[in-house]
């Protein structure tokens, strides 16, 4: 009773895969329409690389990987967070000194937040993203 447990909702990470870069009205749009739909923390505009392409194929087989479309991973703060640690413990004397670079930090979150093989939706509709969201947010 006075100690209810805080039910923690899932975040989630979106990439977008343009076949040129998008006008800046083009991307706020979808963003906002992203946003509203579920927990979105970070959407992405990428390039679909051929690595990024190979990590896809491998999760989703029977899927054409081509650009434009959409990625849907979870945010996994405890791996983030693992791999923040990582980065601190290899600039052991950066972190003792404090002078590990925001920048460092940064790449970590993002190489680890956009791990393909944790796809857990790709599509090139935006509705299925969307959907997908709602979906997700009700549980």
């Amino acid at each position: 009773m006075f100690f209810k447990k805080k039910v923690v909702k899932d975040s989630y990470c979106i990439a977008i895969f343009a076949e040129k870069d998008l006008v800046e009205n083009e991307y706020v749009h979808l963003v906002d329409r992203m946003k509203e739909s579920g927990n979105v923390e970070v959407i992405t505009e990428m390039e679909l690389t051929s690595e990024f392409t190979v990590s896809l194929e491998k999760k989703f087989p029977n899927t054409e990987i081509k650009a434009p479309s959409f990625a849907v991973l979870k945010i996994d703060m405890d791996r983030v967070n693992e791999e923040t640690k990582k980065m601190e413990k290899k600039f052991k004397w950066k972190k003792l000194f404090g002078t590990i670079h925001l920048d460092e930090y940064l790449v970590v979150e993002h190489n680890t937040m956009y791990d393909f093989t944790n796809t857990l939706l790709y599509t090139t509709n935006i509705e299925d993203v969307i959907e997908f969201l709602v979906q997700k947010n009700k549980v």
